[in-house]
């Protein structure tokens, strides 16, 4: 416990000034960087180093299953949340991606600012109706620019073994957009622990599933086919590691 408390020391060491470095640096001159393009070197590049040193200093390593599955059509990624690992891991899988995010985030100083230039999905999740609004409307929108929309359903980071049950709000914006739904079931909060600052080292398994059409059936019905197999995944990826 005493190295992986080092480790993670070193790794907030290192990651934090580098992301308000990197954010300084880019909010100098992204907004004239294109879009999708932006997205993938700003984002892009800042994930792969968070990566770089998720494998090497805190020993956080990845198998992806599934990765055929991932579409060329932008659509919208429905993923079970433990940790801040998956917030990043999956902008290195589907690119360029737009993100549910709190609005008070863009008010942070140099970080907030270029931020925005990435076209996040800001709300205030204080009104949650209103919330829901703005994902389906601002989501619709980022999906017919080419961009993937992450929405984690359950609306908040749970224990490993203890998800909670899915919010609509992902389906409904599949819907409305006509695009596809794309489940991910992952295990990163076996290594990537919330209740404590040292993290796990380990291997995360995740799971692409394959795309699930969701303009042919009821939003219940739908909501129900994803949840259940995210599900599914996380109990196949949970017996991988008994």
């Amino acid at each position: 416990m005493i190295l992986a408390t080092i480790r993670t020391f070193i790794f907030y060491v290192i990651v934090v000034p580098f992301t308000f470095a990197w954010a300084a640096f880019f909010g100098l001159f992204a907004f004239i960087i294109p879009y999708p393009l932006r997205s993938k070197v700003v984002i892009g590049g800042w994930a792969r180093f968070l990566d770089v040193c998720t494998r090497w200093i805190l020993g956080i390593h990845c198998r992806v299953h599934g990765r055929e599955n991932i579409p060329n059509q932008a659509g919208v990624i429905i993923s079970n949340h433990q940790s801040a690992w998956e917030t990043y891991f999956l902008q290195i899988l589907f690119a360029p991606q737009s993100q549910v995010a709190k609005s008070s985030l863009l008010k942070i100083p140099i970080f907030g600012w270029t931020f925005s230039l990435m076209k996040p999905i800001a709300i205030d999740r204080s009104n949650r109706r209103q919330a829901m609004a703005q994902v389906i409307e601002k989501g619709s929108q980022r999906i017919q620019d080419g961009s993937f929309v992450l929405i984690f359903p359950e609306g908040t980071r749970t224990k490993p073994g203890a998800p909670l049950p899915f919010r609509k709000g992902g389906v409904l914006l599949a819907q409305e957009a006509n695009a596809d739904v794309i489940p991910i079931s992952h295990n990163a909060g076996e290594f990537w622990l919330n209740d404590r600052f040292a993290k796990r080292s380990g291997t995360v398994d995740i799971i692409v599933h394959p795309p699930i059409h969701s303009t042919d059936k009821d939003a219940d019905v739908l909501l129900k086919e994803v949840e259940s197999t995210v599900l599914s995944g996380l109990e196949t990826i949970s017996q991988k590691h008994r």
